[in-house]
């Protein structure tokens, strides 16, 4: 269930500044990070909690990707809120060993979900967060 530590949070400012510690990375492997994400979007969530699984996983998406563009997005759809990564890498799937469980129980936490998705025919992984109850 989501925690009572709600504060509003404009998600695309938050996640250019969850992007900029990143950037070194991401130039070192010739990846691209575009950040879709509505200007006006706020959030209502534990920023703490929402930083920790946004942060983890950009840093794999990031880690699994070289030469690439990834998009990040956002989607509302009823009560839910979703964040996508789209093109995080072919080798996503192998960082989901390492203390993902972690990742999964803070997006549990935040009253959320966490799906990824490998499309074979582009070579695209999509991950995406989904919040329910978490637009203002």
């Amino acid at each position: 269930m989501a925690t009572d530590l709600c504060t509003p949070i404009l998600l695309h400012r938050f996640v250019d500044e969850l992007m900029a510690g990143l950037l070194p990375r991401a130039v070192s492997r010739k990846t691209i990070i575009v950040n879709q994400i509505d200007r006006d979007l706020e959030l209502g969530a534990d920023e703490n909690l929402l930083a920790f699984v946004l942060w983890n996983l950009l840093d794999r998406a990031v880690n699994s990707t070289r030469d690439e563009c990834i998009h990040i997005e956002s989607a509302k759809n009823g009560d839910s809120t979703m964040i996508r990564f789209r093109n995080a890498g072919v080798y996503f799937y192998r960082t989901l060993s390492n203390n993902f469980r972690q990742v999964q129980h803070a997006a549990e936490e935040l009253g959320g979900t966490i799906s990824v998705d490998y499309t074979q025919e582009t070579g695209c992984t999509t991950v995406a967060l989904t919040l329910r109850a978490a637009w203002r």
